[in-house]
Parts: C-alpha cells; structure tokens; sequence
C-alpha cells in the first residue's frame, strides 16, 4: 500500500498529506466514500475494515483564505484523499477533529459545527507568533530549558509562524464526563504558552484549539515526527502550575513588604522627623539621611514628584538644609536605577546617632548598590562581549552565509577586545559557534551566532521539502502504520548540521586547538 511516515523521512521523501495523518493520529478516513479515485476494490477492502471498527472517524473544517474564514466559509472535510485533493488552494483547517459538522448555508459554504463542545480529540497543542522578526532558536532552546519536548511542526506564515506539538496520546472529548478532557488540556496549552512566552512573542490570546494554517510544501520550515508524551506533558503543567503559584506568593510578599519596611516603616517616619542633622558624620550626615529617605521611597515605587515634595519638606525642617542644587542631585542619585533600596548598617547607624532610639529596622538586609554602567567600567563583562559579537553577527552574516570568516585576531579587531578575550566568550558561550580551520599564520576562524546557523538549517529544509513529490497511493499508508523514529538532540543535529556546511566543499576538518 503505502510506506510509513519514518521511510520516506529517511529517504528525504517529506509528504504534506502524511504530515496532516500524523497530525490527526488517522482520525479521518483514508478514502473518500463517493467519488474515490482508488480501485473499486481497495475502497471496498477499506469499507469493510471500517465496518468492523467500532470507533468512527472524525471530521476537520477547512477554509480555502483568511477573507472566507472570517465570514465563516469553508468545508468539512471526512478523509485524508480529499485533503490530499484540496490541501494546495486551502490556507486553514482544524488540526484538532471533530465529531461531525453541517452547513448553515450550503450554498454559501458557512460552515457550522466547530465549536469547542463538538470536538472529538484534540491532537496538538498549538502556538502562534505573530511576527517575523523572532529568533526561532530560542523557541527551540527554550522548549529544553523547561523540560517541554521538541515540536513535531514549525510552520511559516505570512505574518509569523505557527507551532505544533503532536500529543502521543490524544485527548478525547466525552459530553458525559462534562468535558474534562477539554478543560485539562485547555489547561495545558495555555501553560505551555506562558511559560514559552519567556522566549518567543507567542500570543496568550488566540482560541487554543481552532483554525490554524494548514500545511504546504511552501511553509514547512521544520517537521519530527517523534510525538509528545501527554503523560509527561500533564506531569510538566502541574509542576509548572505550582512554581507560578509561589512564584506568585514571593512576588506578593516582597511587595508588602517593601511598602511597609520603608516608607510606612517606623524607621522611615522616626528618621523624616529628626531635624537636627548636620554635616560631618561619617556615612550618618545629612547627605547620607536625605540619600536614605529617597531610596526608601524609590524602593517603595513611589512617584519622583512625591518623594520630592515630601523630602523638600524634611530638607526645609532641617536646622542646617542643604543647598536647592546639592538636595536635586541626591534625589536625582537616589532615583538613577544605579540603587534599588536602602541598607540596613546606614539606616541603624542614623537612629542611633539622630534618633531617641525607639524605632528598629526591621525586615531583610536591604539592597546594594547595582554594578556601574558599562562605560564606567575598566572591563566589560563576558555577557556583554557576547552581546555586542551577536548583535555585530546579526548585522553582518545571513541565512544563506552564516558564518563570519577571518583571522582570530582580525576578528578580535572588529569586535574590539583582544584576541584572549574573544578566545575566552567563545568558549564560554552557548549563542556563539567558532571553528578554526588549518594552522599558525594561515588559520582561518569561522564565527557565527547559533540563531543564524538555525536560520540558515530551516532554510535548506525549506527548499528540501519543496522537492518533495509523491503520487497519492504513495502517500497514504494503512491506519497505525506509522513506526516513529528515533531523532537526535536539536544539539546534536544542529552540530551536525554546522560541520555539513563548513566541509561540504571537500575541506579538510578543523585541528582541535587547546587555546
């Protein structure tokens, strides 16, 4: 009949139409039931195998453009022949199927039946990014950062993207279980899209589980085929969902807190009340108390204008004020970002000197000074080497050239640091990949950002899955053919893939190098 979805990934053979099977998890039937372009007898041999199942298929809505869909036009599809048929002049369709559906309008093709009770199973967790200036990397990165598996499909779109995550196990939706199914794995998806909203701008707001582009050869940008466990997904959303909840519960204290152990503080209000301060008290003048109160009230997120009036006040109440231009500059100080909160020794140090003592810091240490600006600094730190050699990649190399090439000491002149320095960011960096290729005077360095080297990877995927054409008897295998294969790491790959397209011109490869 046919060949499995892992063959033909094997053979470099990649089929829309598989693609859209794995999706659905054979949720739709294969042949069409009237006017099949199969054998007589390959549809009755069908016919009959469906006959002894006692599960019906399903059925997905598709929209031929945007401009239908949003008047509610399109087509209920029952087979994967007729997607096959159709797929090349449709723009969406529902990945996740349904139990059936009808037509308000026959003629008019408005569609009804898709609402989230008539789902039968859903299939994919899916997400949407709307726009293209993305570093799709992260996405990839982010999803091993948080434990999420590898997604089954990236796809371009005209204005972004769109992803998809193929559940090994589907869920099935039962009005008799009052839709619990749908609830958790509404659950699901939208705490998968918080927690990738950290990488990428996925948009929390879309309907999880409707319409979404349908595949082509023309915007599949990445496909693998090994499902997500569901298990273990629900197991990531629950612990995911605790960590939120004290997440949240730190956030709520630390705010409290703030409000009360400064500005409403019994300290706060012992110190703004002492007026006999004066100069020449090592780290307990004047200086250090106004510089202490406008912390407080920059720690508490008070607006500048009434920390100002408040402590112009307490300037004015002083027996010795300080001058209008020295008390702005402190205030300005305090509210520069280069502080986040008072410490604890210099306010204890101003109620023992100026105050009856009654009142005590309470609460944690307080807060430190922040590091200098960067061009305060002698030395930048690795980070922003790193940042400045990415931003410089990003400018000066492409999808099609990944790579910056150049003498390692070339390349430390164009980045400004020394040649030890460049040495030591790469080598400490996970955005950045170096190779060095021959030896002494004559060696070239070839440096690119690993965000353009994925670029560059989707990139010859694309133009790979154009070439991709298979008559349909080869495109679809019986139901519950499909054998997964066993993928590498994105790291893995992404290595692999990185020593392809430096040797691939016959070079010899690189000398490993101790430096």
């Amino acid at each position: 009949m046919g060949t499995p979805i892992a063959a033909n990934y094997q053979r470099g053979l990649l089929s829309i139409v598989e693609i859209m099977q794995f999706m659905t998890h054979n949720g739709l039937r294969l042949y069409k039931k009237k006017g099949s372009s199969q054998s007589i007898n390959r549809v009755a041999e069908y016919e009959n195998t469906m006959n002894e199942n006692p599960y019906r298929k399903g059925v997905v809505f598709v929209s031929p453009c945007k401009a239908d869909l949003v008047e509610g036009k399109g087509y209920i599809v029952t087979s994967y022949e007729a997607l096959q048929e159709k797929y090349r002049a449709l723009t969406h369709w529902t990945p996740n199927t349904y139990r059936g559906g009808t037509y308000y309008d026959f003629k008019r093709r408005i569609i009804k039946g898709h609402e989230r009770e008539n789902l039968k199973q859903i299939n994919v967790i899916s997400l949407d990014i709307d726009t293209k200036e993305v570093d799709l990397y992260a996405l990839y990165l982010g999803c091993e950062e948080l434990g999420l598996p590898r997604p089954n499909l990236l796809l371009e779109t005209p204005r972004g993207f769109q992803v998809f995550f193929v559940l090994e196990t589907p869920f099935h939706i039962h009005k008799k279980q009052d839709y619990k199914a749908l609830r958790v794995a509404e659950r699901l998806s939208e705490n998968m899209r918080k927690a990738l909203k950290r990488f990428v701008p996925v948009d929390t707001g879309c309907v999880p589980f409707g319409f979404y582009r349908i595949p082509s050869e023309d915007n599949v940008l990445d496909f693998y085929d090994q499902p997500a466990n569901t298990n273990q997904l629900l197991t990531w959303s629950k612990q995911y969902e605790e960590q939120e909840n004290r997440n949240f519960l730190r956030v709520v204290y630390n705010k409290n807190a703030s409000a009360i152990d400064q500005t409403s503080s019994d300290w706060y209000r012992a110190l703004i009340r002492a007026t006999h301060i004066h100069k020449g008290h090592f780290g307990s003048s004047r200086n250090n108390a106004l510089m202490t109160l406008a912390l407080a009230n920059y720690a508490s997120e008070r607006p500048l204008e009434e920390a100002y009036d408040e402590l112009d006040q307490f300037n004015s109440n002083l027996n010795q004020p300080l001058k209008k231009g020295e008390f702005e500059r402190i205030i300005r100080s305090a509210y520069s970002g280069k502080y986040k909160g008072v410490k604890r020794s210099y306010v204890e140090d101003l109620l023992e000197l100026w105050t009856d003592g009654q009142a005590q810091f309470k609460g944690r240490e307080g807060w430190y000074k922040f590091k200098k600006p960067r061009e305060e600094r002698v030395r930048s730190h690795y980070k922003e080497w790193e940042e400045d050699i990415i931003a410089y990649l990003n400018t000066h190399t492409s999808p099609e050239t990944p790579f910056l090439e150049a003498s390692l000491s070339s390349l430390a002149k164009t980045f400004g640091m020394s040649v030890s320095t460049l040495k030591e960011v790469c080598k400490k960096s996970s955005k950045l990949k170096k190779f060095t290729i021959g030896r002494g005077r004559g060696a070239r360095t070839k440096l690119g950002s690993r965000s353009m080297l994925f670029r560059n990877l989707l990139m010859l995927r694309k133009n790979h899955i154009l070439q991709a054409q298979l008559s349909f008897a080869e495109l679809l295998p019986e139901p519950n053919q499909f054998v997964p294969l066993q993928f590498p790491t994105l790291e893995t790959e992404l290595l692999t893939h990185e020593v392809n397209i430096l040797y691939s011109s016959g070079a010899s490869p690189p000398v490993k190098r101790t430096s």
